[in-house]
């Protein structure tokens, strides 16, 4: 159990969106400001302005997604909603929410090499996040189509969706991003909420999830024999 206090249970919350978009928008902004230095101060033409190019075009794109795209995650008595990428969104009752767990989330990053300006491809981890325990049922009848539906938008005109997935890291170069919002461990399955994508203290998200997974995920019988 988490030791902060949770807000009243009834109220919905919504996280992520806004101040994620802005993070990234900042860091693009600034990369931007390089491009245009390398191009003009130091004439290098051919590497500063294909870097100015694709950061003023990110920086539009996220600029877009900030102010249009729907929060990452709302918290309700119903349950909780995951916006995915932009366009498919995951409704998860908490009747099928079956535990609430702590999970470290290993994700590849390019890293600067330590005292060196070198760079590289390197392991880091999300650390203590919120992770939902849900059925294997679950997972294949709900979960799985949504999956197969993002990796369809990630080909066509939908692309350029905003949602949890866009912010997230995968767990290798060739995984798919949605292995960290939807990881196995220890032969269970979960629903992976990283605090830091979703610019929230991961105490107070612990908090509220557990208050209304207590209040409202009351399994009954019937509940029960349909899940299995």
């Amino acid at each position: 159990m988490s030791s902060v206090q949770a807000q009243d249970v009834k109220q919905i919350i919504a996280y992520g969106s806004g101040k994620t978009a802005l993070k990234y928008i900042a860091f693009s902004a600034l990369v931007l400001v390089v491009g245009l230095i390398v191009a003009f101060g130091t004439k290098n033409w051919l590497l500063g302005l294909p870097v100015a190019a694709l950061a003023a075009v990110v920086l539009v794109w996220q600029t877009n997604g900030w102010l249009t795209a729907e929060p990452f995650l709302l918290l309700s008595p119903a349950g909780l909603r995951l916006n995915l990428d932009g366009y498919v969104f995951l409704d998860v009752p908490w009747r099928e929410v079956e535990g609430i767990s702590w999970l470290d989330i290993t994700f590849e990053v390019v890293k600067r090499r330590w005292g060196t300006s070198w760079y590289r491809w390197g392991k880091d981890q999300y650390r203590d996040v919120t992770a939902l325990q849900v059925s294997e049922a679950f997972m294949d009848e709900t979960i799985m189509p949504l999956w197969r539906a993002v990796y369809r938008n990630s080909g066509g005109s939908k692309r350029f969706g905003i949602g949890l997935a866009t912010f997230t890291f995968a767990p290798n170069l060739t995984a798919s991003r949605l292995g960290n919002i939807f990881p196995a461990q220890d032969g269970k399955r979960f629903v992976a909420l990283p605090h830091k994508v979703l610019s929230t203290n991961g105490e107070q998200l612990r908090a509220e999830v557990e208050a209304r997974w207590l209040a409202f995920g009351k399994r009954t019988d019937t509940d029960a024999g349909a899940s299995r």
